[in-house]
């Protein structure tokens, strides 16, 4: 779009929106330049009769073009305008507002009037549900339409917030932040063209610890095939990280030790899940760890502080944590020594180094290779 470009008005699409509903609803949510841009179309709408410049609009609303990109595309995101690119030019087609009842009946429209002016402020411009008894008969009874279809028809554009709190209620989910959290499933819905009912699948799955979490959400809808080849142990390593969720994979290598979990070690892996870290991602810092220190027990701080280097770099496959342990295992080799001292030791472990050498002493190098021996065999399926 350029000021240049041409745009004309949609034949016969003569609106009559409420500017009441408009200024008390809408304009929270849209801001002010939106609004005024709305309304600029509706005043200047010609049905269609010629073609008008944009410069025209930023002229007269003195507007810069991005702010006008920018009011278009909130405008056709809360379905006011929707804008169409011809070969020539751009056409404007314009919808009127909904009804007070139908704003605050959308589940995403009422939740963004709420945190923009308030919880308090919203329900005072709410309308009052009437009481009594309704005097008409269902729509269904009217039109031979089945519930369903009408309930479909009711919620073409809306998030069925509804059925989604119900299948919660059945696997026992909850929001962390149902406002927020609202907002985030309706626009990874849109964006996705998922309904529902998909959306719910992926909460489900990537929930913590029974609780609806949108950060992971997002983080499996950004996994991409990792580039790189593996070898035989790091493939099985990944896969066994792909397989299981962090307690039971935890709980593997505890027990190869003869070690249970302790109620820090739990209290860590919900704190991983909540910065957003998958569980194949989690697998492995556990697994880094464990290699870093000969224990039984977790070193958390490790664990933590590699965890929030992986949420930084936005690791979101088991792949791609391997890749950046076997980065951080190169850096000291390729870092030049400085005079007068030796290469500096890494504290990164050495499954991911085909070509490493243990010099330690023989009788010691004996004791860890037995260690490392029964936690591959077990993490491969294959135990004593």
């Amino acid at each position: 779009m350029k000021p240049n470009h041409q745009f004309s008005f949609l034949r016969n699409n003569a609106v009559s929106p409420d500017i009441a509903i408009l200024t008390k609803l809408y304009l929270p949510i849209l801001g002010r330049e939106a609004v005024a841009l709305y309304l600029y179309l509706l005043s200047f709408g010609d049905n269609g009769q010629k073609q008008h410049l944009f410069s025209q609009i930023l002229n007269h609303l003195d507007f810069g073009l991005n702010v006008l990109e920018e009011s278009f595309e909130r405008l056709a995101a809360i379905k006011l305008v929707d804008l169409y690119q011809t070969d020539d030019h751009y056409l404007v087609q314009l919808h009127p507002t909904l009804t007070a009842e139908e704003f605050f009946s959308h589940n995403v429209y009422s939740r963004l009037l709420e945190k923009k002016i308030g919880e308090a402020a919203a329900d005072a411009l709410r309308p009052e549900n009437p009481s009594g008894y309704k005097l008409i008969k269902p729509f269904m009874q009217v039109f031979g339409m089945e519930d369903e279809q009408a309930r479909a028809v009711r919620k073409a554009n809306d998030f069925d917030l509804e059925y989604f709190k119900q299948r919660m209620a059945q696997d026992n989910l909850r929001f962390a932040n149902e406002k927020e959290d609202v907002l985030e499933l309706f626009a990874i819905a849109e964006q996705k063209k998922w309904t529902w009912y998909e959306t719910y699948v992926l909460a489900r799955e990537t929930a913590v610890s029974q609780v609806i979490s949108t950060k992971r959400m997002k983080q499996k809808l950004a996994q991409k095939p990792a580039e790189g080849q593996f070898s035989k142990q790091e493939q099985s390593i990944i896969q066994e990280a792909k397989r299981t969720s962090p307690m039971v994979f935890l709980a593997e290598i505890k027990k190869t030790r003869q070690a249970a979990i302790t109620r820090t070690e739990r209290k860590l892996l919900l704190d991983l899940a909540e910065l957003g870290l998958l569980d194949e991602v989690i697998n492995i810092i556990l697994l880094l760890t464990f290699n870093k220190v000969d224990s039984a027990n977790l070193n958390e701080k490790y664990a933590l502080k590699v965890a929030n280097d992986f949420s930084y770099q936005k690791v979101t496959t088991a792949e791609e944590a391997v890749l950046r342990i076997r980065e951080r295992n190169q850096q000291p080799q390729n870092r030049p020594a400085k005079s007068g001292q030796g290469s500096t030791k890494s504290n990164v472990p050495d499954w991911s180094q085909p070509d490493y050498k243990n010099e330690t002493s023989a009788e010691k190098q004996a004791e860890l290779e037995e260690q490392k021996r029964r936690l591959l065999a077990k993490l491969e399926g294959g135990g004593e």
